[in-house]
């Protein structure tokens, strides 16, 4: 499952923009609950900016979940 995982991330990395997640995409993408996301990015886990919402490139989630 944490292949199909990070195939899918980094599909989404491949592209030549960054490519930003909300916290709802990472949920999808990751598998993780809402609040483990929201938890990882108050604890520093997960790098996340906040612009009105948590916004976090794929390849920070991609770190986050091969960590």
């Amino acid at each position: 499952m944490q292949d199909n995982i990070l195939k899918e991330i980094k599909n989404l990395v491949q592209g030549s923009t960054p490519q930003w997640l909300s916290i709802k995409d990472a949920v999808r993408i990751s598998g993780l609950s809402e609040s483990s996301i929201r938890r990882a990015i108050s604890m520093g886990a997960l790098k996340a900016n906040k612009k009105g919402r948590w916004l976090m490139k794929s390849e920070w989630l991609e770190r986050y979940l091969s960590s």
